[in-house]
């Protein structure tokens, strides 16, 4: 095989990292162009292209290399399923202490629809009963008006806010810019073949970096929008409204009742302080009636008797 000197291959260097930067121009152009440029496209995924349209795009192909693929096809078929998120919020009332039935319905409801739990937020360590909760589930998006419709059977529904985005232009220009780096990475690869010396190998290996940054960028990307457009998101808000408080009574509202209860509290005090001094009293008293026991119990010649002082 032929090797390529270094002043054609420096110069096909430059020429790739012109067409890359040219390419990424065209996609913001293509981005920018707003709902007419979407609507062109629409018409060429239907086969209504011009001749003039049909002669561009060859053009475009036959400027990507040898190592590139026809565009056309891939752009149809992306724009053949229209890509939209779906996404929903739902406020469910239900009756007091029937959280956790509620919630494993609502976890079956996802299961049966090939849905699947993607997040909850339940109560809190202190609580002693739980009453509200917040689930998330994903379904498919052809499932997501039936699962919706399910899920509001949990209960009273008294909020729902559903949000709707149309990606499909976004993915037919990934799909376009993923397509054009993926020929300028083939491009830049036979250039690595081809080179021969360090130097070209190192000026071709940094735009080859480059590029495949760009790719995987672009297909990060469209994994998120396919995952987000084959899967739809509903989340669902439990929770339980608190009993009325209770109407008081006419007695209670007369305040008879209260004053009653002061009363009460009253004579309760009154008593506990009786009980408090004679507590205090009582031993005292008891030590009297003994001594004077003992003062009855001996003799008369023994007892002892209290003279009055005489007067002098």
């Amino acid at each position: 095989m032929k090797t390529m000197p270094p002043v054609r291959l420096a110069l096909l260097v430059g020429i790739v990292g012109l067409g890359g930067v040219l390419a990424a121009c065209g996609a913001a152009a293509t981005t920018s162009a707003g709902p007419a440029a979407r609507s062109i496209s629409g018409g060429l995924a239907q086969g209504g292209g011009s001749a003039d349209t049909a002669s561009a795009d060859k053009s475009a192909i036959g400027s990507a290399g040898p190592a590139s693929q026809p565009l056309t096809n891939a752009v149809q078929t992306a724009q053949g399923d229209q890509k939209v998120i779906q996404d929903a919020s739902l406020g469910i009332r239900i009756k007091s202490g029937a959280f956790w039935d509620s919630y494993n319905q609502a976890v079956a409801i996802a299961t049966r629809f090939n849905g699947y739990l993607v997040s909850s937020q339940v109560g809190d360590a202190t609580a002693s009963e739980t009453n509200a909760g917040t689930i998330t589930v994903a379904v498919p998006a052809s499932s997501y008006s039936d699962a919706l419709a399910a899920l509001r059977q949990l209960g009273t529904p008294n909020q729902l806010q559903v949000t709707s985005q149309d990606v499909s232009g976004e993915y037919v220009d990934l799909q376009s810019r993923l397509k054009n780096q993926q020929a300028q990475q083939a491009i830049l690869l036979d250039l690595m073949r081809r080179a021969q010396n360090i130097q070209d190998s190192i000026a071709v290996q940094n735009q080859l970096s480059t590029v495949t940054g760009e790719i995987e960028q672009i297909e990060g990307r469209i994994r998120f929008l396919d995952q987000r457009t084959t899967y739809s998101t509903i989340t669902l808000h439990l929770f339980t409204v608190a009993a009325a408080p209770v109407q008081p009574s006419l007695w209670d509202r007369s305040g008879l009742g209260q004053s009653f209860a002061t009363a009460g509290q009253a004579f309760v005090a009154v008593i506990g302080g009786m009980l408090v001094v004679t507590g205090v009293i009582l031993p005292f008293v008891l030590l009297l009636l003994l001594a004077f026991g003992v003062w009855r119990l001996l003799p008369v010649s023994l007892r002892p008797v209290l003279r009055r002082p005489t007067s002098s």
